[in-house]
């Protein structure tokens, strides 16, 4: 897939071309009109033609553009509904294991309590909600 700027870049150089060269019909069709009416009415025409061609040079690769821009909006929105579905998998996950430690400590209680030693403090805190 082409990069959209690239794309977008090329089509400006090409408006901008086309732009110059209304400019100078422009300024050509004005020392005409002067001297010879007929050939300024064939030039006013080959100037409405550049104008329609400047036109659809830049439509076309900006459309292209902007359709670009949707699918990467419509991409990372369905990466955000795969992360939010993952953080409910990791978060169920972390609860079952809470829950396997506690009747772990239910269960090894009595016998550290006949063996006379302190629970082991946790290193990390427990993380905020």
């Amino acid at each position: 897939m082409a990069d959209p700027f690239e794309v977008l870049n090329k089509s400006q150089k090409a408006a901008v071309k086309l732009a110059m060269e209304s400019l100078r019909t422009m300024r050509d069709t004005a020392v005409t009109g002067v001297t010879a009416p007929d050939e300024l009415l064939r030039q006013v025409t080959e100037l409405a033609g550049a104008l329609t061609g400047l036109a659809g040079v830049t439509a076309q690769p900006l459309q292209d553009f902007i359709v670009r821009q949707r699918e990467l909006a419509e991409s990372i929105s369905a990466l955000a509904e795969a992360q939010e579905q993952l953080a409910g998998l990791a978060a169920d996950m972390a609860e079952k294991h809470a829950a396997t430690v506690t009747a772990l400590e239910k269960m090894t209680a009595p016998f550290f309590a006949l063996a006379g030693t302190e629970p082991t403090p946790p290193t990390r805190r427990k993380p905020t909600a």
